[in-house]
């Protein structure tokens, strides 16, 4: 059984380059173990792709730290490693979640109440995805 987390945003959350607001984050495990963090869009005629990111167990840890971070410390954090390129970029009015880099360049525009609970999300699923096996 597959558990997805379902993220509430508010209506100040937008993922570019599709440039649609969102209305949830949706936080399930990947084929291969991984984290997926997919996009509920209030509108999607064109049928853009809902991936925002999938991140391994490590990554999905860490962005869960680097999203508190931002929020307590009020400055840019990053996610970097092998597979990862992650930056939570500080702004005054709320922050830009970085994903990737290039023509693979995703960015989740996201304000304070909002990334809380997608940090609380994160760090759930990431738990989830810990846990030991059932017997």
């Amino acid at each position: 059984m597959r558990t997805v987390f379902n993220i509430e945003m508010d209506d100040r959350t937008v993922l570019w380059p599709e440039g649609k607001f969102l209305s949830h984050v949706t936080l399930q495990e990947g084929g291969d173990e991984s984290l997926r963090l997919d996009a509920v869009f209030l509108f999607n005629e064109s049928r853009d792709d809902t991936l925002i990111a999938a991140l391994n167990h490590d990554d999905a840890w860490e962005l869960g730290r680097c999203l508190l971070e931002a929020v307590y410390q009020g400055r840019t954090q990053h996610v970097l490693s092998d597979t990862a390129k992650i930056a939570v970029v500080f702004n005054p009015n709320g922050f830009v979640l970085r994903f990737g880099e290039g023509h693979a360049l995703k960015e989740l525009f996201i304000a304070s109440p909002a990334i809380i609970r997608l940090c609380q999300g994160v760090l759930r699923a990431v738990d989830t995805l810990g846990a030991p096996a059932a017997n």
